[in-house]
């Protein structure tokens, strides 16, 4: 019984650390593709990412053989994500609209 709890959350570690290291890769991969040029929309493309990552936790977070601690922090983490990116396009607009 206990080897099956602990390969249980040895699996969920296992998932959690794929999602960091996935994550890291696409935010590198994809600052590196935005051209010099295109830094001054870099705030667009930063909400574009969050929501994006938003988007992830909350895919992972309806994994079935998630803990319910594992998944409220997913969701969590996405409700953040999302409001951060929310904010970003608020403040975006606002400037847009000054001009």
């Amino acid at each position: 019984m206990t080897n099956i709890i602990i390969e249980e959350l040895q699996s969920e570690n296992q998932q959690l650390r794929d999602l960091v290291v996935s994550l890291s890769a696409r935010l590198v991969g994809n600052f590196v593709l935005v051209p010099p040029s295109l830094r001054r929309s870099i705030r667009n493309f930063e909400a574009a990412r969050l929501l994006e990552e938003a988007e992830i936790c909350f895919r992972c977070a309806s994994i079935q053989s998630l803990e319910k601690e594992t998944t409220e922090a997913l969701e969590a983490t996405g409700d953040e994500l999302m409001a951060k990116a929310v904010a970003i396009e608020t403040q975006l607009q606002r400037e847009k609209w000054k001009k």
